[in-house]
């Protein structure tokens, strides 16, 4: 196993904000919430898992609220 295959499932923050269209600022915001966007700090780097992003996002999922969709009270 070399360096290149451990790195594989990482990506730094600005690969992960490219991918998403966001800025690097916006991640570290995410970053300080409570339960906030998991990362790494390694060489001075900050490194993302790309899995552990998935969830992060997945649990951020709403369904509407079928109340407020333009339904009559």
């Amino acid at each position: 196993m070399n360096a290149h295959d451990i790195m594989t499932e990482y990506v730094t923050q600005s690969q992960l904000a490219a991918a998403l269209g966001l800025t690097t600022k916006t991640l570290q915001r995410y970053g300080q919430l409570p339960d906030g966007l998991p990362s790494l700090r390694l060489g001075g780097k900050t490194l993302y898992r790309v899995s552990t992003v998935r969830n992060w996002i997945a649990k951020r999922e709403t369904k509407p609220n079928p109340r407020r969709a333009g339904s009559p009270r």
